[in-house]
């Protein structure tokens, strides 16, 4: 007979213990407060593809108190390489939440932490939350899905990413355009005159030196033959003295 209440409260922990709900329902609460940035956007048969996301990201001053959403051991705390920040990483059980992009780390690795305990300060580019099941390396959740049993506050809506003001565009002035050239107007050459006359013309050869050139151009043939006669005539007269016969004497 006595083993009939220890059977019944055996049951009953075994039941309470199949029934209950996820611990994270519960626990999990918003490191901080803010617009989400970035949802989550993942696909596990495929973790490598281009423009996934995850985790979110929430939008907050720079410097604002970033808190635990869940009780665990920190496993990891300091700086995180790519340009990331600082980061935080909690082993939540059955959950591991990741906290990127601080600007400040306030615990160590193995630390326990519980519940709102601060892990940090945010930096400039908004916290980047993640939660992934403990012990899968690609077995990403959603945060927003472990905020539903936050007493603390309504889930905050998802927001867009907050724009600079920018002010009015800025106008680059380019290179000013050219003048096209103006058209040469074609002028004919101008006539080139003709040399003037000389002042004083050179004195004209007199007629009677032309005279005097032709009488004496037709002298000097008769003047040729005229010697050449009187040379002819010299030499007969010596060849007959001396071929004459001395009877002739």
């Amino acid at each position: 007979m006595q083993t009939v209440p220890a059977l019944v409260a055996i049951s009953l922990l075994l039941g309470a213990l199949f029934t209950a709900p996820p611990a994270h329902a519960a626990t999990w609460r918003w490191p901080l407060r803010g617009p989400i940035q970035r949802a989550f956007g993942y696909n596990p048969t495929a973790p490598f593809a281009r423009g996934q996301h995850r985790g979110i990201t929430i939008a907050a001053t720079a410097g604002t108190p970033v808190s635990a959403a869940c009780a665990g051991r920190v496993s990891f705390a300091g700086a995180v390489p790519g340009g990331r920040g600082a980061g935080v990483t909690v082993i939540c059980g059955a959950l591991t939440a990741t906290y990127l992009r601080l600007d400040s780390v306030a615990v160590r690795r193995g630390d326990r932490v519980g519940v709102g305990h601060r892990l940090g300060q945010l930096g400039r580019r908004g916290l980047h939350l993640g939660a992934r099941q403990t012990g899968r390396r690609w077995g990403y959740v959603d945060p927003v899905s472990l905020f539903e049993g936050d007493p603390g506050a309504r889930p905050v809506p998802l927001g867009p990413a907050p724009r600079r003001r920018l002010g009015p565009p800025r106008i680059i002035p380019g290179p000013r355009p050219r003048a096209a050239p103006l058209p040469v107007p074609f002028r004919w050459p101008a006539p080139v005159a003709a040399p003037a006359a000389a002042a004083t013309a050179q004195p004209a050869v007199p007629v009677v030196a032309w005279v005097g050139l032709v009488l004496l151009a037709a002298a000097l043939p008769a003047l040729g033959i005229g010697r050449a006669r009187r040379r002819r005539r010299r030499d007969e007269a010596a060849n007959r003295r001396r071929y004459a016969p001395a009877d002739a004497a």
